[in-house]
């Protein structure tokens, strides 16, 4: 590994634990103005974020993309979801954006309210019943239907992204197309680190966007799959959008990435043989 002041775009950042990003730490400190907790700091290994308490009783999230592969829609997602109401969240405050030419890449602090509870899980997926109340399922489902009514042109997951991964894996024959109508606003990337208890609040709004109607679901059903009884608390409290054309697409398109990462890796997933099968459930029921 380069150390951490090589020029070029090699350096490696995906664990910012592991390198020394001091001085980023301190220009992300002075363009907020606030001071960090060091020993409150959360490091996320699978996306190579940071996030820190600060004085001001605030969070910040700490990230970067490499300046080749800066997405707009990804980059603001915090921002822009100050549009929307009616969704337990933290508050946005603040942002600060830089280019590091050194590291290749573009780093961004962004500042919001602190929430009162911590994530449900380190990782997306569960592998024990986190013992949520019925209040917060009750919470949960709320703040999705009131998400998915909302108005926008931004995108989670594309109808050619989800035909293209549908198709790369169990052949083109299947008819993965989803009519207007059941497209409806979506968090994007719910899984248990990004929820909280026992007070419901939805963290890291990057991703939302459109998305066939039944993706939350989807996407929540497939983290808790190492644990049946809450996975299959989820397919009957969203049955509705689960049994539909759209929800059955979308998790077909969880099955297809979870085979595709083992044929890429060569290793079978923990939960590999539960979305075999349940590939092979979808497949007959969409055909």
């Amino acid at each position: 590994m380069r150390s951490p002041d090589a020029t070029g775009p090699l350096v490696v950042l995906d664990d910012l634990s592991a390198v020394d990003i001091s001085d980023v730490l301190t220009r992300a400190q002075e363009r907020l103005g606030r001071s960090f907790d060091g020993e409150g700091v959360h490091f996320n290994r699978l996306n190579g974020s940071a996030g820190f308490s600060t004085d001001a009783g605030t969070w910040v999230r700490l990230a970067w993309r490499r300046i080749s592969r800066m997405n707009a829609h990804a980059w603001t997602g915090g921002e822009a979801a100050t549009r929307i109401h009616g969704v337990p969240r933290p508050r946005w405050m603040a942002t600060a954006t830089w280019v590091d030419q050194e590291r290749g890449v573009v780093w961004k602090a962004e500042e919001s309210t602190l929430s009162t509870s911590p994530a449900v899980s380190a990782t997306a997926d569960i592998t024990a019943d986190p013992g949520l109340s019925e209040t917060w399922w009750n919470a949960l489902e709320e703040a999705l239907n009131t998400l998915s009514r909302h108005s926008t042109d931004r995108v989670a997951l594309s109808q050619d992204h989800l035909t293209r991964r549908v198709h790369e894996v169990y052949g083109p024959g299947i008819d993965t197309h989803i009519e207007d109508e059941e497209w409806d606003c979506a968090h994007g990337d719910l899984g248990y680190a990004n929820i909280t208890a026992p007070e419901f609040m939805l963290l890291d709004w990057e991703s939302w966007g459109r998305a066939p109607r039944g993706w939350d679901a989807a996407c929540l059903w497939s983290a808790s799959l190492r644990v049946p009884e809450v996975a299959e608390q989820i397919r009957a409290r969203f049955d509705d959008v689960l049994s539909s054309r759209s929800g059955r697409l979308c998790q077909l398109l969880l099955c297809a990435n979870a085979a595709r990462a083992a044929r890429r890796t060569g290793r079978s997933l923990p939960i590999g043989p539960v979305m075999e099968e349940t590939a092979r459930t979808l497949l007959t029921q969409l055909s």
